[in-house]
């Protein structure tokens, strides 16, 4: 797969951000951390590596947790206007795991592979076997 230049940002567009030399692949995270992080089931996150990500536009707050596996501080990042989850930057690690919802051209990330999986929600496994609506009912 190319390497592309990705956007994203958060919901208010307060905080923008661009990824260098992204290769589109993204992980589903089962872990606790990642799922009230989130609000979710699960998270979908792009990991990048640090020097290639960088902010375009604003100033993320920061919240520093440590319930993570590693015991490690991990920043979690978010807008402190519109509260959206931006990523997350492991202080252990070269990495930055951005929240793929944040991410602009979605249609061009596929599926990579799935984390935690031990620690996944059984109602995750109805996907696709539930009505699907078109919007809020």
């Amino acid at each position: 797969m190319a390497t592309s230049t990705l956007t994203g940002g958060c919901l208010c567009n307060k905080i923008t951000y661009q990824i260098e030399n992204a290769t589109p692949k993204i992980a589903i995270c089962h872990c606790n951390t990642c799922k009230r992080h989130t609000g979710s089931g699960f998270s979908t996150n792009m990991i990048v590596p640090k020097p290639f990500f960088k902010y375009t536009s604003g100033t993320p707050k920061i919240f520093l947790d440590t319930s993570g596996d590693s015991g490690q501080e991990v920043p979690k990042h978010f807008c402190g206007d519109c509260g959206t989850a931006l990523n997350v930057q492991p202080n252990d690690k070269p990495i930055i795991v951005v929240r793929a919802g944040t991410i602009n051209e979605r249609d061009e990330l596929d599926l990579a592979m799935e984390i935690f999986h031990q620690r996944k929600d059984k109602f995750v496994d109805q996907i696709g076997q539930v009505p699907a609506l078109p919007g809020m009912p």
